[in-house]
């Protein structure tokens, strides 16, 4: 394949939105805890399952992005959906609505139309 799969502009924004997911993700992490050692064991267990599905999603394409293979269209889609997704049961924790703002900025530059280069 001649084309190039993704844009140096469109991965860099890709990159910086799944770092902030990453980022989201230890975040969720150590809300989780406190939860599941105090009195709300099945919500911080839930928060941390969030996390670790997170977590790996983005950080599969943040990877995939890096090496700019055929994969990282897909998972970059599948970690926006998923974050936008899963941001539902985090609503009532403030990071809820972080989470479904930056998914769907994910899905914004990954769907974007390229910017002409003149």
């Amino acid at each position: 394949m001649s084309e190039q799969i993704l844009s140096e502009d469109r991965a860099k924004g890709l990159r910086r939105l799944l770092y902030v997911i990453l980022a989201m993700t230890v975040v969720l992490l150590l809300l989780g805890l406190p939860l599941v050692f105090g009195s709300y064991v099945r919500y911080g267990i839930i928060v941390i399952g969030i996390a670790v599905v997170l977590g790996v999603l983005g950080g599969l394409a943040l990877q995939a992005v890096r090496a700019r293979t055929e994969k990282a269209r897909p998972l970059v889609i599948m970690t926006g959906v998923a974050t936008l997704v899963l941001s539902v049961p985090l609503i009532p924790i403030w990071i809820g609505l972080l989470t479904a703002v930056t998914g769907i900025g994910l899905l914004v530059v990954m769907f974007a139309p390229e910017r002409d280069a003149s």
